[in-house]
């Protein structure tokens, strides 16, 4: 009868910890958005509400960043527009292509991927 209680404990003991564990890691690791969310977020920065208003067509690309490649690319050439990504965060780059019918010019926008906030944006390359 001793026996059984302390198996008891540990059996529970150890079910609650496993539980205790995966709570945290699922409210610590939310799922990062999606593509189309990110693009969705970036349409209310200033600059691609202001490309948008101008815009005889445009075009949309998005790239996602885990949390690894953003401290890469903060230790990189662009790491202007990656330095505020928070650490421990992936990012979405959503490239709009503004088209003003004679030429144009690219909107970047980085979107955090955990909390869908605009991180960055910036007027980028202009085109014709």
């Amino acid at each position: 009868m001793d026996l059984e209680k302390p198996e008891k404990v540990i059996i529970l003991t150890v079910i609650g910890v496993f539980v205790l564990s995966s709570v945290s890691s699922l409210s610590a690791f939310g799922n990062p958005i999606t593509r189309q969310e990110a693009i969705e977020i970036s349409k209310n920065s200033d600059l691609v509400k202001e490309g948008l208003a101008i815009a005889h067509s445009f075009s949309v690309d998005a790239t996602y960043y885990n949390s690894s490649m953003v401290e890469q690319l903060k230790l990189g050439h662009n790491r202007e527009i990656f330095e505020n990504v928070p650490e421990g965060h992936g990012a979405w780059e959503v490239v709009w292509g503004i088209n003003r019918g004679g030429g144009g010019y690219l909107i970047i926008v980085i979107v955090d991927a955990e909390t869908g906030t605009v991180i960055h944006e910036t007027k980028g390359v202009e085109f014709v």
